[in-house]
């Protein structure tokens, strides 16, 4: 990027992100190069602390109650938490990694200073053992089978992590947010384990040093968190109400749940819409919204209802979150969309589901926001049982139809889809306007790629933003939005709605993305038959009609045996049988197909970033990637037809 366009991205970004939030991330920045937010948090080492006691509000559920809800997968909680006891989590719900919690320099830099370079790794893969997740699985373990060695290693590891990373100290501090979702983590498992003989007085005392540090290092940068107008908030936000509950008696307690109750309800009237869609434009930083609400929740035990809790506003926006993430979840096995970013969080791992099923969550939120439960008993009710949420009031027989004005998708039996086509508010993720997801029995069958890496070389710096790796169409081999960083994009594509008929099986929306080299993009989604989909999308010029444009539809599709005719592609689906994918124009198209970055049919190189999906931070499995290239003057109309098995 040259300086002169580094200097126009500036000022554009100041215009585009709003005064406010260009106000907050500039004082942010004067308290970091003034160095007042490195007084307001000197490096010390946390130390005991007598005085009030810790006041723990969870109450562990009833062994039996726990055993029968978990069912069949106790044996698949044991063998997590062995591994655990060998030093080993399953990090981001994918592999397993080491749990490491020394940082590279000790004694550690101040966290304004400390670099991370000399980690050699994306930072996420340093801060997530220290998130301490994985105690949720061990004190879930430490309740079904009793075994003390889960309380011994949490309390030696909360005393290695004490040891080595003094308070402000280190990358382990230099963001609120995970200092807010660790402190969360490690508060909810001394409360499990606070009955067991190696919850000892002085680590005790010990942890209340610990959660007072923690809740010391949030305040300093909140004005970088309202800046960014994301979930960091809404964790550092719970932190500190997590903090206020803990150290109850403590005078800075009532400053800590003053800032935390302002903090997350600001936080969610200005990052969820009122039609229940979110600021950050994913589904996994949606169930991060959630969460924190509910472990909000959950820090009341049911002594207060949400209305108690949250004021009215935040509670009609919450409602509404709910409902636009129920909408989007398979009924099969509680999958959604792998939409925007999905770094891998999983803040309240309170289930034995599998790191993709929505339904611990949805089942919560439904109850507590909607007092509803959206599904029947099953595994996903653990959630519930260790926040102490009680069964809804309403009669359960009542059928469960969920629907938000912000979700576009149409649904039959056996399949369903999503058109997306977003007015963006804030910060748009990736470049996918007028994506489209197909799912066929539960299964993703044309699906959106995810973000695999942040930070990792080149081209895995969140390259699956990409418009080029979407189910939509990019025009000119250029994205459709201005990439003026890793996170953020200026000159926003916005997509307009045009026809929304659940009824009569159609979708159709538009985007101005490519207008400022006079393209106009529409799109429409039928559904004629419960097997057979279709896609049109209608490509116009708005000056120059007689330039030709290089036109490319991409379809991104689930690893699935393949064969090619001619403008057909053929897979063999399980159990089911053929899907055909057939791409119609009235110009002559050029068809490659990559798959796990090479190319499998056509000429040329397939680009580093092709034929890849990551279900989850860190992971990136193999998929086929379908594209057909035109160069050609507009209109043009281009159709998509899938039929399915049947």
């Amino acid at each position: 990027m040259s300086k002169k366009t580094g200097w126009q991205n500036q000022v554009k970004s100041f215009f585009q992100l709003g005064l406010e939030h260009s106000s907050l991330y500039g004082l942010y920045q004067f308290g970091l190069k003034s160095g007042q937010i490195t007084r307001q948090t000197p490096i010390h080492a946390i130390q005991p602390e007598d005085g009030i006691p810790l006041t723990f509000p969870w109450q562990i559920p009833d062994r039996q109650a726990l055993s029968k809800v978990i069912g069949e997968n106790e044996k698949e909680l044991r063998i997590e938490a062995e591994e655990i006891l060998r030093g080993q989590f399953r990090c981001f719900g994918g592999p397993l990694k080491p749990i490491l919690l020394r940082p590279a320099a000790i004694p550690p830099e101040h966290w304004t200073i400390a670099t991370i370079e000399s980690l050699q790794q994306d930072i996420k893969w340093f801060w997530e053992p220290a998130r301490f997740g994985w105690v949720f699985l061990l004190a879930r373990a430490y309740t079904c089978f009793d075994n003390e060695k889960y309380a011994q290693f949490f309390w030696e590891k909360l005393e290695e992590f004490i040891a080595f990373n003094p308070a402000n100290g280190g990358p382990n501090w230099a963001s609120a947010q995970e200092v807010a979702i660790r402190l969360m983590a490690v508060a909810f498992a001394a409360g499990v384990f606070r009955e067991s003989p190696h919850s000892t007085p002085l680590r005790m005392e010990l942890l209340r040093g610990f959660v007072r540090a923690h809740a010391d290092r949030i305040p300093a940068t909140l004005n970088y968190s309202r800046a960014q107008n994301n979930n960091h908030l809404l964790t550092e936000a719970a932190g500190l109400w997590t903090a206020s509950i803990l150290l109850h008696g403590d005078p800075a307690a009532r400053r800590w749940i003053a800032l935390g109750q302002a903090n997350f309800n600001r936080g969610i009237l200005k990052q969820v819409a009122l039609d229940g869609s979110y600021a950050q434009y994913s589904n996994n930083y949606h169930r991060v919204l959630l969460r924190c609400a509910l472990w909000i929740y959950g820090l009341y035990q049911g002594r207060q209802t949400a209305q108690q809790i949250f004021t009215v506003p935040t509670l009609t926006r919450l409602r509404a979150a709910v409902r636009y993430l129920l909408v989007q979840t398979d009924l099969n096995n509680g999958a959604v969309p792998n939409y925007g970013h999905n770094d891998g969080a999983n803040i309240l791992p309170l289930s034995v589901a599998d790191y993709g099923d929505y339904r611990p969550t949805l089942q919560a939120a439904g109850r507590i926001f909607l007092d509803m439960d959206p599904y029947p008993a099953g595994p996903w009710d653990e959630t519930c049982l260790w926040l102490g949420y009680q069964p809804p009031s309403r009669d359960l027989a009542i059928p469960k139809i969920h629907d938000s004005p912000a979700v576009l998708k149409l649904a039959n039996p056996d399949s369903w889809a999503v058109l997306r086509a977003t007015t963006f508010h804030s910060r748009p993720a990736h470049a996918d306007q007028l994506h489209v997801d197909l799912w066929y029995q539960g299964k993703a069958l044309a699906l959106d790629a995810g973000t695999y890496a942040y930070n990792e070389p080149a081209p895995w710096e969140n390259a699956l933003a990409s418009v080029a790796v979407h189910n939509t169409v990019q025009v000119d081999d250029i994205e459709p939005m201005t990439r003026a960083g890793r996170f953020l994009w200026l000159d926003w594509d916005q997509a307009e709605l045009l026809k929304r008929d659940a009824a009569g099986g159609e979708i159709a929306a538009r985007r101005n993305g490519y207008r400022r080299i006079g393209v106009g993009h529409e799109r429409r989604l039928s559904n004629p038959s419960g097997k057979e989909w279709q896609i049109l999308d209608k490509m116009t010029a708005s000056n120059h009609k007689f330039r030709l444009h290089i036109i490319r539809l991409h379809w991104l599709i689930t690893d699935l045996p393949w064969s090619l005719d001619g403008n057909a592609l053929e897979l063999r689906y399980p159990a089911a049988g053929l899907i055909r994918l057939t791409i119609n124009c009235p110009t002559t198209g050029i068809l490659t197909l990559d798959r796990a970055g090479e190319r499998l049919y056509g000429s040329g190189a397939s680009p580093a970033i092709s034929g890849w999906v990551s279900p989850t931070y860190g992971v990136r499995l193999p998929a086929l990637s379908l594209s057909v290239t035109w160069q050609s003057a507009l209109p043009l109309e281009i159709t998509s037809r899938w039929q399915l098995p049947g």
